[in-house]
């Protein structure tokens, strides 16, 4: 189900290719293989940037059935009410730093910092809460719909206590990697080589690539630190590869031949979308 999402996510394909046909060196990149938005070119909910949360969808419609990711950011100093999600979301922070808590009571005295690099799991139906103190902060999130946002009605306390099984939070630091040697691996949700949704953390060491490959499904990726290398075809040539910085949002498409990696700094993405991720190598 989660790979027709894409039928979904082509309406943003013009405008990027608009932007890879701009550039001669950035016109080696087949759009029916890779795209990509920088952040300059997501769609917010507020464009001035006025309002305390903004929001950026990038593929699907959190309202609905299916695979969602977007991008919510915080002001500083706002906390949102008490509320839940029909189904579990999966949250990687990817600038700043927000402060989160359990349970009906919002409290942020008992609420928990978590920096950027930290993962997050709000569980199905369980009340949770969440804001920013005197830092700006930026979630990254996932999930299968609808993750419609339903408030509790506003306590003003005191602070009963949170619940353990509401929210599952990772500090950078507590998330393991396995070494492959060319690159650094976390599952965070899912297993990649089954089917269903995984989320996976994955590091580029330096001057490591891949070469010409294809995965079945489409996969979306989130540049998190560091600068990431595309190019697309069975030709392979990282010297005309393009480069995307930190915070670039780009799409891999099922079946089509791409290779990837770094060159003098490490580089790490977040990887999310529908298994098996299983990779064939490419017939050069």
């Amino acid at each position: 189900m989660l790979h027709q999402i894409v039928l979904r996510s082509l309406a943003f394909i013009g405008a990027a290719f608009g932007v890879l046909t701009a550039n001669n060196a950035v016109a080696q990149i087949d759009p029916k293989a890779v795209v990509y938005q920088t952040p300059d070119q997501f769609k917010w909910r507020d464009p001035t940037n006025q309002a305390t949360t903004n929001q950026a969808i990038l593929v699907g419609d959190p309202n609905k059935q299916g695979l969602y990711l977007y991008l919510n950011t915080f002001k500083p100093n706002r906390f949102g009410n008490a509320h839940y999600h029909p189904n579990d979301r999966y949250i990687m922070v990817v600038s700043g730093a927000g402060w989160r808590g359990t349970g009906t009571v919002v409290d942020p005295a008992h609420s928990t910092r978590v920096p950027r690099g930290a993962f997050m799991v709000d569980h199905a139906l369980k009340p949770h809460w969440d804001g920013t103190k005197e830092e700006t902060g930026a979630y990254l999130i996932t999930g299968l719909g609808p993750a419609t946002n339903i408030e509790i009605p506003k306590e003003s306390g005191p602070y009963r206590g949170g619940d353990p099984a509401a929210a599952t939070i990772k500090m950078p630091n507590q998330i393991e990697w396995k070494d492959n040697g060319g690159n650094l691996t976390t599952n965070l949700v899912g297993d990649p080589s089954k089917p269903g949704l995984y989320v996976q953390m994955l590091t580029w060491k330096k001057n490591n690539n891949s070469r010409p490959h294809f995965h079945p499904n489409d996969r979306y990726i989130y540049v998190l630190s560091g600068t990431w290398w595309l190019n697309t075809g069975t030709n392979y040539d990282m010297g005309k590869a393009v480069a995307v910085k930190e915070g670039t949002f780009v799409t891999h498409f099922g079946k089509q031949v791409h290779y990837d990696g770094a060159k003098d700094e490490e580089t790490t993405i977040i990887v999310i979308g529908d298994g098996p991720a299983t990779t064939t190598q490419a017939a050069n």
